[in-house]
């Protein structure tokens, strides 16, 4: 049996997602494919545009058989955590023979040899990564500078994109936990990852998203770059929102929250937020009071160090109040369990294979409080979904009790 496994966003689900799909499954053959798909709240540290819970109907409707989620503290994170906390479940899912993702290198051998360095990382690269961060670089860029000078410029220049980065990221943490999964790697076809515009059959995620803002969530501009069943999916989701005034635009609500929060916690408390260092807590107590928007709060906060992507984790992750503490803890204490979002009736027997056969080195859940008791060791993991679930409902007007994670069942085709 040939168990495909994706780590993805689908944010939405486009056509680059059906043809990284579409190619996967040719190359491996797999028999089933799953899918580990951040939650409400993406790698970038902003909230998805629909929920986890219609993002993962839109992937079974295009192909994918099992949707899992990706807990909110890895999902929300930089490269690293996100591959780990991937990965981690992947492995101990016991059944997934292969893993596809997509890269803009499209040479596995290359990505492979700057994870493998990066694996081991000797004490020059450290003391290069420390040099290039003392001059006020961003640890990613560090980091690339680090490898342009112990590996060659060929090999930094890989890093340079996002979907290399993460590519490097998931083989890295497939050696470091001795993983027998299969890699293979779909190079990036169409639009680049920060492409804005809409061209072609394949545009970036970004690109329709932002066609969506600006022209009010009319899905008619940008149908022909999503596959018709996702097209569908969404269209009736933002009808069914529009009819109950749910908001898209959450920019000003969030900016709401994250003031309050900023100005209602001591500067000592602000310092044990995860994505907090080197002092950031005082320039965050000083921006906030010369802000007079969320977009205006990113600037001040924004410097060659703090990318704009760094600092959408951080005041998201400050809504939520992630801390270094509590980190450490589910790491320390391998919290890791499979959220089921969504699944076919492939999926279903996939599912019902490895609860039978006893496959898995974690919970695997459907309905949170039937299965609480398979819960009791992922509590903390378990309290920062639940809270996330609560603050993107918030963010979207949506009713807090009728919306809870406790109350959502998984999308069955």
């Amino acid at each position: 049996m040939r168990v495909l496994g994706i780590i993805a966003e689908y944010n939405p689900f486009h056509n680059g997602h059906l043809y990284q799909l579409q190619k996967s499954i040719d190359k491996t053959e797999a028999d089933f494919v799953v899918a580990i798909m951040s939650g409400n709240f993406t790698q970038r540290g902003e909230a998805a545009m629909v929920s986890k819970w219609i993002r993962a109907e839109m992937a079974v409707q295009c192909g994918i058989d099992l949707v899992i989620e990706l807990p909110f503290v890895f999902a929300c994170n930089n490269a690293e955590y996100f591959a780990k906390g991937a990965i981690e479940i992947l492995n101990r899912l016991g059944c997934i023979t292969h893993l596809s993702f997509g890269s803009e290198s499209g040479d596995l051998t290359e990505l492979k040899h700057v994870s493998h360095f990066l694996s081991h990382e000797s004490s020059e690269f450290k003391q290069e990564i420390k040099s290039h961060s003392d001059l006020g670089l961003s640890y990613p860029k560090a980091r690339a500078e680090a490898v342009k000078k112990c590996l060659g410029e060929n090999y930094s220049e890989l890093m340079d994109s996002p979907n290399n980065i993460l590519a490097i990221e998931y083989l890295k943490q497939l050696i470091l936990t001795k993983s027998d999964i299969i890699p293979i790697t779909v190079k990036r076809h169409g639009a680049h990852y920060h492409d804005h515009r809409l061209e072609g059959e394949i545009a970036s995620a970004s690109a329709i998203r932002k066609a969506l803002h600006s022209n009010g969530f009319d899905i008619n501009g940008i149908k022909s770059f999503l596959p018709e069943e996702a097209a569908e999916v969404l269209h009736n989701a933002i009808s069914y929102s529009q009819s109950g005034n749910v908001k898209f635009n959450l920019d000003e609500l969030y900016y709401k929250i994250v003031t309050s929060k900023i100005l209602t916690t001591a500067s000592c408390d602000l310092k044990e937020i995860f994505s907090v260092s080197e002092g950031l807590e005082n320039k965050l107590s000083k921006s906030i009071r010369l802000a007079h928007s969320l977009t205006e709060l990113k600037e001040l906060l924004k410097s060659k160090r703090y990318t704009a992507t760094r600092i959408n984790r951080l005041l998201t992750h400050i809504s939520m109040g992630l801390t270094k503490t509590d980190f450490k803890d589910i790491l320390d204490k391998e919290e890791y369990y499979a959220r089921i979002l969504a699944f076919n009736q492939k999926g279903a027997v996939l599912l019902k294979s490895i609860k039978k056969e006893k496959r898995a080195a974690l919970p695997c859940v459907t309905n949170i409080n039937k299965e609480s008791d398979c819960l009791q060791g992922c509590q903390l993991l378990l309290s920062y979904d639940l809270r996330a679930a609560d603050f993107y409902n918030l963010l979207t007007d949506k009713n807090l009790y009728r919306f809870s994670d406790q109350l959502q069942k998984p999308y069955i085709k």
